[in-house]
């Protein structure tokens, strides 16, 4: 593609944009629900509460491998309800799910490195930008206000979440969103940018949009019995993406 055939690049979130931080996530929600059972006289072990939180995450995974987005906040929390055996009262119930949808978290989770100022060339090259995130259990709206809280939430032109777009990558229908969205008609005047092969950059190639893998935080090496894919370009530095895309130190400058 040349660098004036493209007219939009959108990333995926976690891992892109912004550095997940499962393993200490998990165990500060459970904290969480510890302290809420407590609170209502119930003692529970911790490792029955892990388990039962394992046994949500691998039903999350084949909703999501299925491409079924309806397993959010509201049906972990019954999963794991479910496991443990407790029905407790609505208050407490809305509380659970509090604790998924807006994690306890000592501070808001990072950005990746110089995120800020790949989105900043972009943006000064004319470029729309987007977001094709396939959500978990923290729902779209803490997204954005993750992004908000480091000022990078006025980059973007549109956002295309699975919890508002009712699918999860690789289908075609949310990528289909991001380009009627950035008012792109041509995806391969489009770019996108993500770190898993099996729904980025799958998804971004069936559609006929130029495919950036990101490794900065996640080499992803392919799940096992998944087709191989690779993307069209690779970088480790959002710092490299700009001339990765052919844009000229003049287009980065405006």
């Amino acid at each position: 593609m040349r660098a004036s055939e493209l007219r939009a690049v959108t990333f995926d979130f976690w891992n892109t944009l912004i550095r997940e931080d499962r393993a200490g996530l998990r165990p500060r929600r459970i904290e969480a629900w510890l302290g809420l059972f407590e609170g209502e006289g119930i003692a529970l072990e911790r490792e029955r509460l892990d388990a039962a939180f394992a046994s949500t995450w691998e039903a999350f995974d084949r909703h999501w491998r299925a491409n079924q987005a309806t397993f959010g906040a509201e049906q972990a929390v019954d999963h794991v309800l479910g496991e443990l055996g407790y029905e407790p009262p609505d208050d407490v119930r809305r509380a659970l799910a509090e604790v998924l949808t807006d994690p306890p978290v000592p501070h808001d989770p990072l950005p990746t490195a110089n995120v800020d100022r790949c989105l900043a060339a972009l943006k000064a090259a004319g470029l729309r930008i987007g977001i094709i995130c396939d959500v978990g259990l923290t729902p779209s709206r803490t997204l954005r206000r993750y992004l908000a809280a480091h000022g990078l939430l006025g980059s973007f032109d549109h956002w295309s979440f699975s919890d508002e777009v009712g699918v999860f990558k690789p289908d075609p229908a949310i990528f289909g969103h991001a380009l009627a969205g950035l008012r792109i008609d041509d995806p391969s005047q489009a770019v996108h940018v993500g770190d898993l092969r099996r729904t980025d950059i799958a998804g971004a190639n069936a559609m006929g949009m130029t495919s950036v893998r990101y490794t900065g935080v996640f080499d992803d090496p392919g799940g096992e019995g998944d087709p191989p894919v690779e993307a069209d370009h690779v970088v480790a530095d959002h710092a490299d993406l700009p001339a990765v895309l052919g844009l000229s130190a003049a287009d980065r400058e405006g």
